[in-house]
């Protein structure tokens, strides 16, 4: 911050967040609330919607930035990042703008916060100007980011409210008073006439630009009906225009459950007036309603509750701080307690251990009398869910379909009190039949699609590691390899019985014998003593130092728990034993793959 920032035009700012877990929503949407009550006009927004043309026509912005745990941005943010890298981007392109960054990490991880330091090293160096110092939230502070984010929201509007002062005329409001609602609800007046709600032949659920509607045309269980885990293959018929490679990404938008649904409405106190027909009007014009809602702005409470608006997912913070408004007595002292960092460990006692939802924790707060104008900004939106692509094109159907493969495991669990839980997604994937429309999107940011072919034009060697249902993008690729003719492909994959949960096992035994894969499987649960693809890794030590060193890639990809660390530990022994380096020089190989570009993990929780 060593310049001074510019006067604003207008007290007017933009919020814009790149969500993984949706955490980074919740604290764009904190920043535009406590925006609003000093008198500033805020649009939240995240960067699936944002034209980056916006970056030269906006005077302010604030960017929340999540980074994964290995450094990676998020895919949503790709775009934007790969456009501000651009070598012919001058030093004085973005010098009418002033900005913020607020970061979100975890300083277990060697690259904490990277994606918000990176940001800001590139802002500065294309001419913007910081208002403040970047931000830091850090899960491993005691209170989480509520360690660092109440200061420094504050420290932002300090800095930026003599910018363009406020008018003499305007009443700054208190936390205690309820803003006014970002939406109208106007009965629609039918004079005995059914009025049209939400024709969804026309009218996909956008959430970005580029949403369309996919037909499911093959909905198959691939695990036995005794075997515990319900996984599926789902094969999608895109539309014209739109088409998938290996590694992209297929985005789905799901709808709530009808029994999830009801109860909300009951425990709302909105029953009596769930199947009204209204129309939704932005109250703010900074402050646009959902970009997921349909075009048509005729729906219903149950409709919205269905389609748009997210009751099943662990509230966080903003939701209470919203709901304590229309409380009173021991519970909104409960629910501000809550909103403290005092409270962030008993929030979290309350809502992620047990991952108690929006909807459960509505019935132990029924108490709570919240007018149905409110239900935009007490409620998130529904975030579409992201899966790895497990095939294209002509996968299914001959070579002239345009078709997107997926493999999905049905989410069922039981809480740490034993309440049954399931993933919205996937349960709403189960329900799907051939014919059904699909709103989905493919997202091109997907991480598992470097350039295979060397300077020389040769295919360069692959390593796979997918344990699951992330062996399902090395089967898209693995397509793509056999038609290039790249025979140097080593996989890593990890189920629980060879006869229950081996995914596209003919097909890597086809591959296999035709020479074009070496497989190493582990089912962990075939033997008294569990093995996982970690345990295999060092079996193939030679091989895996040869093509690392001959320019090969390394890709990973599954569940973000432990794997990843247990994987990088036995390729760490091997570079270790087969390179003779010490601890630091294994980490050092490590970093340089990464640093390379030929180390790709692609993780989700």
């Amino acid at each position: 911050m060593d310049d001074v920032p510019l006067p604003l035009e207008s007290r007017s700012l933009l919020v814009l967040h790149a969500s993984v877990t949706g955490t980074s929503i919740d604290v764009a949407e904190r920043i535009g609330r406590i925006g609003r009550r000093e008198g500033w006009a805020v649009d939240v927004k995240g960067v699936a919607e944002f034209d980056q043309s916006e970056l030269l026509s906006s005077q302010l912005i604030v960017f929340v930035l999540p980074t994964t745990g290995n450094g990676a941005p998020p895919p949503s943010f790709v775009p934007l990042w790969t456009a501000l890298l651009h070598p012919a981007l001058p030093p004085d392109f973005l010098e009418d703008l002033r900005y913020a960054v607020f970061g979100l990490g975890d300083s277990s991880y060697a690259k904490y916060n990277w994606v918000a330091k990176k940001m800001s090293r590139r802002l500065d160096l294309l001419g913007a100007t910081s208002v403040i110092e970047r931000g830091e939230g850090d899960d491993q502070n005691e209170w989480g980011i509520e360690s660092t984010f109440p200061d420094w929201v504050s420290s932002f509007y300090e800095a930026i409210d003599p910018l363009f002062p406020v008018s003499p005329n305007f009443v700054r409001l208190s936390p205690d008073d309820i803003p006014p609602p970002r939406a109208r609800l106007d009965p629609v007046i039918t004079n005995g006439v059914s009025p049209t709600v939400e024709n969804k032949q026309r009218d996909p659920r956008l959430w970005a630009r580029d949403v369309r509607w996919a037909k499911v045309i093959r909905m198959e269980r691939v695990t036995p009906d005794e075997w515990f885990q319900d996984v599926r293959t789902v094969v999608l018929e895109l539309p014209e225009g739109m088409s998938c490679t290996a590694g992209d990404i297929l985005e789905i938008l799901p709808e709530n459950s009808v029994e999830d649904v009801e109860k909300f409405l009951t425990a709302a106190g909105w029953g009596e007036f769930a199947d009204t027909p209204y129309t939704l009007t932005a109250t703010n014009p900074y402050q646009p309603l959902p970009p997921s809602l349909p075009s048509s702005s005729t729906t219903t409470l149950r409709s919205l509750l269905t389609k748009t608006l997210d009751i099943s997912r662990v509230p966080l913070l903003s939701f209470f701080e919203f709901l304590s408004h229309f409380t009173s007595d021991v519970m909104q002292e409960k629910l501000r307690y809550f909103c403290t960092g005092e409270g962030q460990d008993d929030l979290n006692d309350y809502t992620l251990r047990p991952k108690r939802t929006i909807g459960e924790v509505m019935w132990e707060f029924r108490s709570a009398i919240v007018p149905k104008e409110f239900c935009l900004d007490l409620l998130p939106t529904l975030r579409p869910r992201g899966f790895s692509i497990a095939g294209c094109g002509g996968s299914e159907g001959g070579p002239e379909r345009n078709t997107a493969e997926l493999l999905v495991a049905i989410v069922k669990y039981r809480t740490m009190m034993s309440v049954p839980r399931k993933g919205v997604c996937t349960t709403y994937i189960s329900k799907l039949q051939p014919g059904d429309l699909v709103p989905v999107r493919i997202d091109g940011s997907g991480l598992l699609r470097l350039p295979t072919v060397n300077e020389e034009g040769k295919q360069r060697p692959l390593i796979m590691v997918g344990p699951g249902t992330g062996v399902a993008p090395f089967r898209a690729l693995m397509m793509e390899r056999k038609r290039a003719g790249a025979k140097e492909n080593l996989l890593f994959f990890g189920c629980r019985s060879s006869s229950n949960d081996y995914y596209y096992q003919q097909e890597w035994t086809e591959l296999v014998n035709e020479g074009i894969l070496e497989l190493s499987l582990a089912p962990s649960r075939d033997q008294e003593e569990k093995v996982y693809v970690q345990h295999k890794i060092p079996l193939y030590g030679k091989k895996i130092w040869e093509y690392l060193n001959r320019d090969g890639l390394l890709f990973v990809c599954g569940s973000s728990t432990q794997m990843p660390k247990s994987v990088k530990k036995a390729f760490l022994s091997v570079f270790r034993s087969e390179g003779s380096l010490d601890e630091a020089g294994a980490e050092a190989f490590w970093d340089r793959l990464e640093r390379e570009g030929r180390l790709v993990e692609e993780t989700w929780g």
